[in-house]
């Protein structure tokens, strides 16, 4: 009876498994300083090479940068003086 469930279960694993690598992939996107640097030069080299035009170039790259510095701050340890770094509250 084993063998059966497992059998029947194994596409439902599989999809888990596709579900899994999607949201390590979504996750890097979001997260990895190296990827956002690596789309932002990619992005430059289609400028270049006339693949993009300039309104497009330059909306992309203010949402990577935006991305970039978004996930730089977040990194960051609070300063002593800001609110967010005083343990007073």
């Amino acid at each position: 009876m084993l063998l059966i469930d497992d059998l029947l279960a194994l596409p439902f694993k599989g999809f888990l498994g596709i579900l899994r690598k999607i949201h390590e992939m979504a996750e890097r996107e979001l997260t990895d300083e190296a990827y956002i640097q690596e789309k932002l030069l990619e992005l430059q080299l289609l400028y270049e090479m006339d693949e993009i035009g300039e309104e497009e170039y330059t909306r992309q790259e203010a949402e990577l940068r935006a991305r970039l510095n978004a996930l730089r701050e977040a990194e960051e340890p609070p300063e002593p003086g800001s609110p967010a770094g005083s343990a007073e509250a």
